[in-house]
């Protein structure tokens, strides 16, 4: 099973469930317990191959769709019958395979720093990495991901907060989510376009020029309950660039579903 930790209250009911992107762990979260926690049980977990889930026990097969059995398997295990669910970056993925499969126990979705699509610059970069990963140093490789995905010299917390969180990712493990990634727009796309009756909330920093136009695009094209927040002074990490903004503006749409 994949690692997980959980801060628990009695007194309250609902839980919130919260997934990490690629290379990121439980960690990239701490900054939202301490608020989410006044209003909602939290399940923190690792996806696999990262923080303390194991790839070994897993084996090499990779998939956003076992990845959400994976998680599903937690929250089966922790026998939560209903929960929000929040993802960060490639974990909005692993989100919505969840919504789509067990849309019974997803209350509500926050899709942060969310990818919908891969634009011709991110693919190119993958491509790249694909092609050379044999000669480039692996550290190379995730100071280029992290160049590009976190451009902006302001936020080099949460530049630095992935390069640490990635270390503990293995080079197997990093060039199979790569050439899970990759597959974005050919395999996981629809996820995105199609139509869906749970409250989505979409968070994206202003700064976020990877990922942001794609999903403007999405909520335009969405349901009447999808919506999207553009977070100031934040990039594509932007739980960790602008706390504050996001904890106010994510707990302000959970408590009111």
């Amino acid at each position: 099973m994949l690692h997980y930790k959980t801060i628990t209250n009695a007194h309250l009911k609902h839980w919130v469930v919260m997934i990490h992107g690629a290379g990121g762990s439980i960690e990239v979260w701490y900054r939202q317990v301490a608020d989410f926690a006044r209003h909602f049980n939290i399940l923190l977990v690792d996806l696999v191959g990262h923080g303390g889930s194991s790839e070994e026990s897993f084996g090499n097969s990779f998939s956003f769709s076992k990845s959400a059995e994976q998680v599903m398997e937690v929250v089966n295990h922790l026998k939560i019958q209903k929960s929000h669910f929040v993802g960060l970056s490639l974990g909005s993925i692993v989100v919505r395979m969840i919504a789509k499969h067990n849309p019974q126990v997803v209350l509500s979705m926050v899709l942060a720093g969310a990818v919908t699509k891969l634009s011709a610059k991110t693919r190119m970069l993958f491509r790249f990495i694909n092609r050379f990963n044999s000669i480039i140093p692996y550290g190379l490789l995730r100071r280029l991901i992290a160049k590009n995905m976190i451009p902006q010299e302001r936020y080099k917390e949460s530049k630095k907060l992935y390069l640490k969180n990635s270390q503990k990712l293995s080079f197997d493990s990093f060039l199979n989510w790569i050439k899970v990634v990759e597959e974005l727009n050919t395999r996981i796309i629809h996820l995105f376009n199609e139509v869906t009756s749970i409250p989505t909330l979409y968070m994206m920093g202003e700064d976020d020029k990877m990922f942001l136009p794609e999903v403007e695009q999405t909520v335009r094209n969405g349901s009447e309950n999808t919506s999207l927040v553009i977070v100031p002074n934040a990039g594509h990490v932007c739980n960790v660039d602008n706390k504050s903004f996001f904890n106010l503006h994510s707990l302000n749409f959970l408590c009111n579903i």
